[in-house]
């Protein structure tokens, strides 16, 4: 497939310009660096060319028919919690950052659905259906940054997908711009209709490859009045898995029901301290029941405990009170913060299997350091247990070895693990750009060639997220240079930035609506120049000072990382090299 894009000429830029307004058009380098980072692994050379930031979709609308026309890519954008590299732009081009889009619309509780645009936080979006007593069940780990838009994308899950669902459940109508710039309103206001096929569902999960989502219409459900939390460490996997299948053949279905593994619990542990230390190590069951009376969910609990229980696990405990609730919940919560003080980096796999081979699976995955022989490459494991594992990689991406050992794991864990016993590349993170290669793994060549002629019929040009393996098997060429650090440069702190996105709460992000001046912009920028792909300049110096420092980063960074010291000693870096000059 040969498909040639073509370069933002002056021209072009101009008109971008004239359709978003001048505070909505970015094209500084510095600026567009930031945007090559997000939730997934780093590539240098992944810089887009032009950040645009539309208020509406009439504004999408004139973006995608000129990119259309004139052959540029367009990658769609939210939070960029990307796990799978979604949102990034290995052909360049335009990043059509949809966070500003972001109101709630309507507010439906007697047809039981909301209307929001793409850029509406998940959990902002709880929040502001909680005092009407419903809500919007998927549950993602990054639910205080995902944005719905992203979700639908992705047709994310999350922790209470067994009982409740996955986003696709949820959704009843899209607004969606198509890559000539065509809206098209899809599926229906009210909770049932078979009158036309049923083509809003290709566009949940899609990825942002056949359009681009600016409303979405959701079903929503009444809050569960009432829930009961327990946790249950047993020794050794098998059991574990006997007690999930036992729940199955009684009917027994929590609403949370979460697993870890040894790796991570110790990591947390130890991160957490106070009560989770005297925890013993094993692997660890998280279960919870909810419902709309305290004596309904007590029974149904004491049933789901006596099942667990009888597969001998070698801890429990059961959360009296939400206090105790939320202390357990945080232990599951505080797997990545943890993860980080292991490694550097940490990378979350997605992919799912039937739970039947669980056991099998969590044994081979933890075998797989040793069997490609990475010495330095460790692997956690969580998983939702409706099967949906998430494998994590802890490695130092600034090592070529430890580089080349993760790529072999994802290789063997796809190509030698989860296709053979019949489980699918990812549940809910997508494909990205980094599963392509595996595709042919899972899906005969038929399906394939169909993906592509859809994708075809919806973005014959191929400009919508070029890179992605729903319609797009294209190798991804990157440069595979070594980034190195720069000589005498001042060593700020060490920057063990996940990129997770959960700071873009920040003031002057919120302020600015730019990536690039969040915290985790920020780090980009303070990355880019301590590896020299960055200089100094005016602009540099101004974002780095318009942070407040307020600690509101360092409050919502799952790692800890210490914001203000490092935005302070960069500061004073900046201030002492002025004076020399």
């Amino acid at each position: 497939m040969d498909i040639h894009y073509n370069k933002i000429s002056e021209q072009f830029s101009k008109k971008f310009k004239k359709i978003v307004g001048e505070r909505s058009f970015f094209d500084e380098y510095e600026i567009r660096w930031t945007y090559a980072f997000g939730g997934s692994a780093f590539k240098a050379d992944w810089v887009p060319d032009l950040i645009l930031i539309p208020q509406n979709a009439k504004q999408v609308s004139e973006i995608l028919k000129l990119s259309n026309i004139n052959k540029i890519p367009v990658t769609p954008r939210g939070s960029g919690t990307s796990l799978s590299s979604g949102s990034l732009s290995p052909y360049r081009g335009i990043i059509l950052d949809l966070s500003q889009m972001n109101k709630i619309l309507t507010i439906n509780i007697e047809n039981n659905f909301v209307e929001v645009e793409p850029g509406v936080i998940c959990d902002e979006l709880n929040e502001t259906l909680k005092p009407y007593g419903y809500f919007f069940p998927p549950d993602p780990g990054s639910s205080s940054v995902a944005t719905i838009g992203g979700m639908v994308a992705s047709n994310a899950g999350g922790i209470q997908a067994f009982k409740y669902g996955v986003t696709k459940n949820y959704v009843m109508y899209l607004e969606v711009v198509l890559s000539d710039g065509k809206i098209l309103n899809l599926g229906s206001k009210v909770l049932k209709s078979v009158s036309s096929y049923n083509i809003k569902d290709l566009f949940i999960g899609s990825e942002g490859t056949l359009g681009v989502i600016t409303k979405i219409g959701l079903r929503i459900r009444p809050l569960p009045k009432t829930r009961k939390l327990g946790i249950f460490i047993f020794d050794n996997v098998d059991d574990l898995k006997d007690a999930v299948i036992e729940l199955r053949r009684n009917g027994i279905v929590p609403n949370l029901l979460e697993f870890m593994d040894k790796v991570i619990l110790k990591a947390v542990t130890e991160y957490l301290g106070g009560e989770f230390v005297e925890f013993p190590n094993g692997y660890v069951l998280l279960a919870e029941m909810d419902g709309n009376s305290t004596r309904e969910v007590d029974e149904e609990f004491a049933i789901m405990f006596d099942i667990i229980i009888q597969k001998k696990p070698i801890f429990q405990k059961v959360a009296m009170n939400e206090e105790e609730r939320e202390r357990l919940i945080l232990a599951r919560k505080a797997n990545l913060p943890a993860l980080s003080r292991v490694r550097p980096n940490s990378c979350v796999e997605d992919c799912t299997i039937q739970i039947s081979q669980f056991s099998e699976v969590i044994k081979k995955i933890e075998d797989i350091p040793k069997k490609i022989n990475a010495k330095n490459l460790l692997v956690a494991i969580i998983c939702h247990m409706e099967g949906n594992l998430h494998p994590t990689f802890l490695f130092n991406e600034n090592d070529e070895q430890d580089v080349k050992d993760f790529e072999k794991a994802i290789e063997y864990l796809y190509r030698e693990i989860i296709i053979p016993a019949g489980g699918t590349l990812t549940g809910e993170h997508g494909i990205g750009k980094i599963k392509t290669p595996y595709l042919k793994l899972e899906h005969e060549s038929s399906v394939i060639d169909l993906m592509a002629q859809i994708k075809n019929l919806f973005d014959p040009n191929m400009i919508l997220n070029p890179g992605i393996g729903k319609g797009d098997t294209r190798e991804i060429i990157t440069k595979s240079e070594k980034r190195t650090l720069k000589k005498n440069t001042d060593k700020i702190l060490e920057l063990k930035c996940m990129r997770c996105g959960f700071c873009i709460s920040c003031p002057s992000r919120i302020d600015y609506h730019l990536e690039t001046y969040s915290p985790r912009g920020r780090l980009s920028l303070l990355n880019g120049l301590v590896y020299g792909d960055l200089k100094l300049n005016d602009l540099v110096i101004d974002v780095l000072h318009t942070c407040t420092l307020c600690g509101l980063c360092q409050i919502k960074c799952p790692a800890g990382v210490n914001t203000i010291a490092i935005f302070e000693k960069a500061r004073e870096i900046i201030h002492r090299k002025s004076k020399k000059s």
